[in-house]
C-alpha cells in the first residue's frame, strides 16, 4: 500500500527544496504571508507551502508568476545553488540539528533584514550596521564583553541622534 505524503526530507530533490527557500525568503523580505502570496496567485496556502518546503516542484510557467510578484529576475530562486552543490559533494555533509538551528538563524536574518529595510535615515543605519559588526566581532572572540563596549554602542547611537529635534525618535525614521 503507498503511503500519501512524504515522511523524510531526504527523498527531497535538492533543487525544489532550494528553490523554495528562496521563495520562502522572498516572502518573509516582503513582509508577506503565506496566504497573501497564495491568494494573489491564485493559489492555496497549503500549495505555496509545499512549495516553500520542497515537497511540490514549481512549474516554469508559476515560477515565472512568482518572480513577477516579487518583482525579481526568474535566476534569483537559483543564485547560490551551484555553490551549495559543490559544498554538498566534497563531502561536508550539514547534521540535521545545525540544519534546523540555521533555518532559525535564517528567520531571524531576514527579519531583521525586512526591518533594516524601512530605516530610512542613513545615520540610524550606520549606527546599526556598526551595533550589529561590534556583537559579531565580540562573538567571534575578537572582544571581551565589559564596560568599554557598552560606552561604544552608547556613542554609536548619540552619533545617530545627532542633529535631532528634541522629540525624534528612532520609530519615526
Amino acid at each position: 500500500m503507498k503511503k500519501r505524503g512524504r515522511e523524510k526530507k531526504e527523498g527531497l530533490n535538492e533543487v525544489d527544496v532550494f528553490v523554495g527557500q528562496r521563495l520562502r525568503e522572498l516572502r518573509m523580505l516582503a513582509g508577506l504571508s503565506q496566504s497573501d502570496v497564495a491568494s494573489a496567485l491564485g493559489l492555496t496556502f497549503q500549495q505555496l507551502q509545499k512549495y516553500e518546503r520542497g515537497f511540490n516542484r514549481v512549474s516554469a510557467s508559476r515560477l515565472f508568476k512568482l518572480a513577477q510578484f516579487f518583482r525579481v529576475p526568474v535566476s534569483v530562486f537559483f543564485e547560490g545553488l551551484e555553490e551549495r552543490h559543490a559544498a554538498q559533494e566534497g563531502g561536508a555533509g550539514v547534521p540535521q540539528a545545525e540544519e534546523s538551528e540555521g533555518t532559525l538563524r535564517s528567520r531571524e536574518a531576514l527579519m531583521l533584514a525586512r526591518y533594516f529595510q524601512n530605516i530610512r535615515d542613513p545615520q540610524i543605519r550606520g549606527a546599526i550596521r556598526e551595533l550589529a559588526e561590534r556583537c559579531a566581532n565580540q562573538a567571534e572572540g575578537e572582544g571581551m564583553p565589559g564596560m568599554g563596549d557598552d560606552v561604544a554602542i552608547g556613542q554609536a547611537a548619540a552619533r545617530s541622534r545627532r542633529g535631532r529635534g528634541a522629540g525624534h525618535t528612532v520609530g519615526q525614521a
